[in-house]
């Protein structure tokens, strides 16, 4: 519960509180009084009551809002500390892989240059994509990636990606 919403709900409290006791007040002088119809009192002790039960409601109604909200929120920092956790995992992984990749292109005998087209082929670069990104020649790309493919004894782009992402699913 937000402070705003704290300081709206004592307002409303406080206000329904004050007028009931003036009704209950009220209540009393009236019935002091020897000229007043029981109808009367009775309306306004309907009135008091009536009053009394919608602060109470609303104060239970709030109570179990503010519990609510502390719930959730208490269940929203053990997602966030979960998410942490995962994404830390997913980093180291990623970093782990990483390495996986770059020794099999050692092994395979690639080239840096090389090296760097088969990575971004793996990414999803389209040639002319990865020729703009390392500033050569789209001919020249083409080039590097088919002796990506001879070296490694595979047939393209698709190939390549299966080799290193079959065993992870």
């Amino acid at each position: 519960m937000t402070l705003k919403q704290k300081i709206s709900f004592a307002t409303f409290s406080i206000i329904i509180s004050v007028y009931s006791l003036y009704e209950v007040s009220h209540v009393y002088n009236d019935a002091m009084t020897k000229n007043v119809s029981i109808w009367h009192l009775a309306t306004e002790v309907f009135i008091v009551i009536i009053s009394f039960s919608a602060v109470i409601y609303f104060s239970i109604i709030i109570n179990r809002q503010y519990k609510a909200q502390l719930e959730l929120e208490e269940n929203l920092d053990k997602v966030r500390t979960q998410l942490e956790s995962s994404n830390i995992r997913i980093r180291e992984g990623k970093k782990e892989y990483q390495k996986v990749i770059q020794w099999q292109f050692k092994e395979w005998g690639l080239t840096p240059s090389e090296r760097e087209v088969a990575l971004m082929m793996l990414k999803g670069l389209s040639i002319k994509e990865i020729s703009k990104c390392r500033s050569t020649h789209e001919k020249t790309v083409r080039k590097q990636a088919s002796a990506v493919y001879e070296k490694s004894n595979l047939k393209g782009r698709h190939e390549l990606s299966a080799w290193f992402f079959e065993d992870l699913l």
